[in-house]
Formats: structure tokens, sequence, C-alpha cells
């Protein structure tokens, strides 16, 4: 399965505007090929750095349909018009190590973020080990899946999204982020007066409410 995220950040002026950009968006989104799930939302107002107004989460069979569905007509006719004067990060990846537990509403939250080893070569391994380890000890994560991305537009060229979801917001401003595992294992590879620091601080955290599991 390969995964399509856009985060949608618009002007000042416009930002009232995210709930109905949302909904044009899903209804444009309707007509578009291979779409075999899709889910836009407004982006929530806390627990998010750098993350935008709307976010938007398609899946695909392959990446080929996933670059195949922005070239039809019904993308240039419906939704690029309504992407104009927005600033858009889009990332496209694989989903190659995850695990999904059907269940209902509550959060999707995805890390993006960059890794530059200088100097570090097996800190990538080590800060995936990290992470991996996290849903094994996190009892508020409900699914998960850590993705290489394959495909980005944006500011950065992004190397990983860190997607869960949870029963409530509650569950990542709470236990995931004061776990001994997170502060112990992972938060080292984020901070910059660490000798294990590798993270590019220019990161992404996107939160938004779902009212069904969007995660396959």
């Amino acid at each position: 399965m390969f995964v399509s995220l856009r985060l949608i950040a618009l002007p000042p002026e416009r930002e009232a505007e995210k709930e109905a950009l949302a909904a044009q968006l899903q209804a444009a989104a309707a007509s578009l090929p291979g779409v075999r799930t899709c889910w836009i939302a407004p982006v929530s107002p806390v627990a998010v750095i750098n993350a935008g107004h709307v976010v938007w989460r398609m899946s695909f069979a392959s990446e080929r349909e996933a670059l195949a569905a922005a070239l039809v007509p019904a993308w240039r006719g419906a939704v690029s018009p309504l992407l104009g004067g927005t600033q858009v990060t889009h990332l496209g990846y694989p989903i190659t190590r995850s695990k999904v537990v059907p269940a209902g509403g509550g959060i999707w939250r995805a890390l993006i973020f960059r890794i530059t080893p200088q100097g570090f070569p097996d800190g990538a391994q080590a800060l995936e080990q990290g992470l991996l380890m996290m849903p094994g000890h996190v009892s508020t994560i409900r699914s998960w899946a850590l993705s290489p991305v394959s495909l980005c537009e944006g500011p950065k060229a992004y190397t990983h999204v860190w997607e869960q979801e949870f029963d409530s917001l509650g569950g990542l401003t709470g236990e995931y982020m004061t776990h001994p595992v997170h502060w112990g294992h992972v938060d080292a590879f984020f901070d910059a007066e660490c000798p294990e620091y590798i993270v590019d601080p220019q990161l992404i955290q996107v939160v938004g409410a779902i009212d069904h599991p969007i995660m396959e």
C-alpha cells in the first residue's frame, strides 16, 4: 500500500476557510481514480508543529496509482483550483512496518522528519529501533506505521513518517510523551544538546480528529 499525504497551509487571511476547504476537497477527491481510502480534515489547533491547516491522506495500491491520480482531468479541473493560493507539503510513502487495530474514532497523528546522520552512521537505524519499541510499551498507541518517504515536495527532503492512532489526544500528550521509552530512547535523537542528535529541527507534527480508523 502507498500513502499520499498532503498538508495544506492557507494564507493568514483565509485561515477561517479550513473547514470549507476540507469539505470541498473531500467532494473533489471522490472522482479521482485508484483511491482506496481518503481522509481530509482540519488540522488540530493543539499539539502540532508546522502542520498547516488541512490534512489530506489518501491510500493507493501502488505508487504508480498515486502519481497517476494527480494527472487526470478531474485533478486539474476540481482539485487544483481548490489548492490555488495555498502552500502544500506533499509526501508519498509505502507502508513497510505497521500494525493496525480496528477500533472507533479518536485522533490520528504523524511525525514527519528528516534524518541527517552527521557522523553517526548508525543513527537512523538506532532511531527507527527506538520508535518501533514504543508500541510495545505505550498502551495508548492503537495503530502505528513507520515508513520511509519516497516522494517529497515541500520545504525539506523529509525521510520518515511515523504515524499513529489514539483513542484521544490525551493518549498522545500524556502517556506517549511522558513514557520512559520515549524520553529514554527516542528524545536524544531530536535534541541538539545530545550526542545522538540526528534529526533536522524543521520537523512536522500533525494531528487530526478521526471518527473511524483511517490506517489500513
